[in-house]
């Protein structure tokens, strides 16, 4: 997804330097266990559905809006799980921007089938992911 104006903002005034963004994770599993991952395109590792917190939003309509953006649809439930960050949860995007999450990550039921707009997969535990340090970093 496209950076958000007020990320946008803040680069143009700090340029690639170290930004701390709040962010979600969506969790979303299905009645047989599996877990949904996207493929992001720029970075090509495998992440749960997410992105930053926009100014003045709660995190349970960040998590809904990007599930709604990323998936297109709705979420029936939310069960948040906990608070992650530090330094397993750095990036340096293609660009050079450098990012540092702090992300809440929620368990959440799907409200209908997801309209995938971007690759993703229903994947079950140790499904051939050799890469999952960064499954809550949006």
């Amino acid at each position: 997804m496209p950076m958000s104006e007020y990320v946008a903002g803040m680069r143009d005034l700090i340029g690639h330097r170290m930004m701390l963004l709040p962010a979600v994770s969506a969790i979303a599993v299905d009645g047989d266990g599996r877990v949904l991952l996207g493929l992001h395109a720029d970075t090509g590792r495998w992440s749960t559905i997410g992105g930053a917190i926009d100014p003045d939003e709660s995190p349970l309509a960040a998590v809904a809006r990007e599930v709604a953006e990323e998936l297109g649809v709705g979420i029936a439930s939310a069960e948040m799980l906990g608070a992650y960050g530090g330094p397993r949860h750095r990036a340096r995007q293609p660009n050079g921007d450098g990012s540092a999450f702090v992300t809440i990550a929620y368990l959440v039921r799907l409200d209908g089938r997801p309209a995938v707009r971007s690759a993703a997969a229903w994947l079950v535990r140790n499904s051939g992911i050799s890469d999952n340090s960064h499954v809550l970093t949006p």
